[in-house]
């Protein structure tokens, strides 16, 4: 998601590896909880218009398979969150940790120090 606010320098750093990612052709995955969150934030940042052409390129795109979450997953994740009281996690973090764990993935492109604290690995 950091990938089309390149403002900052760690947000640049995502938006280059995820540039040399679609360059190599490697398989992306992310669940529809993550591309909602998504457009809210290109929509806030950066307009509509941007934001539509954002998600029609990452629709479009072969490399990017999107999970459907649905109201199981999101009931697991809840319970996944109050497994953890006191940590600030969102419910688009417990969706996405429990997809990367259904997909058998250990990598994130991501700056979430979270994802590092479920065992997984960050990029850049």
């Amino acid at each position: 998601m950091r990938a089309l606010d390149a403002g900052a320098d760690h947000d640049a750093s995502v938006a280059a590896e995820l540039q040399r990612l679609m360059r190599e052709g490697v398989a992306l995955l992310t669940t529809d909880a993550v591309v909602t969150e998504f457009h809210g934030l290109v929509l806030g940042r950066l307009g509509p218009a941007i934001a539509l052409d954002a998600l029609d390129r990452l629709l479009a795109s072969p490399r990017v398979r999107i999970v459907a979450t649905g109201p199981t997953a999101v009931r697991l994740a809840l319970d996944f969150l109050r497994s953890r009281p006191g940590r600030r996690l969102s419910l688009v973090d417990a969706l996405s940790f429990a997809a990367m764990r259904d997909h058998g993935l250990e990598t994130a492109l991501s700056l979430d120090a979270d994802i590092v604290a479920e065992g997984f690995v960050n990029r850049p």
